[in-house]
């Protein structure tokens, strides 16, 4: 299976993460290290072959979600399992990093 991507947005993220595994990547898609480690989180959710949604969320676009989730910094990463926030990653992370905070979550889903 690959990634299913998704621009997350204040109108649809309840909904895309009511259920299943959820990688949200909080940043700004004009900063090189946001867009880096973007890149990284889908490398690294595409070498888990289970079912991942995987979006970014714009802050500037998002003001609500940024407020409602506390994003101080970027780039954050939210993981969320049934609509609910099981682990936030801040600051840059190498991909065998996100490798292992994947597959830890994926063990808890299925």
């Amino acid at each position: 299976m690959s990634v299913q991507k998704i621009e997350f947005n204040d109108a649809n993220f309840d909904a895309e993460t009511r259920e299943g595994l959820s990688v949200v990547c909080f940043g700004d898609p004009r900063d090189i290290e946001c867009r880096k480690e973007a890149a990284l989180v889908e490398k690294a959710a595409n070498t888990m072959a289970e079912r991942i949604k995987l979006g970014n969320c714009d802050i500037e676009n998002c003001p609500t979600l940024a407020e409602r989730f506390r994003v101080t910094s970027i780039p954050t990463i939210l993981i969320i399992k049934d609509g609910k926030e099981v682990e936030r990653l801040t600051g840059f992370r190498h991909e065998k990093a996100l490798i292992k905070h994947l597959k830890k979550h994926l063990r808890m889903v299925f």
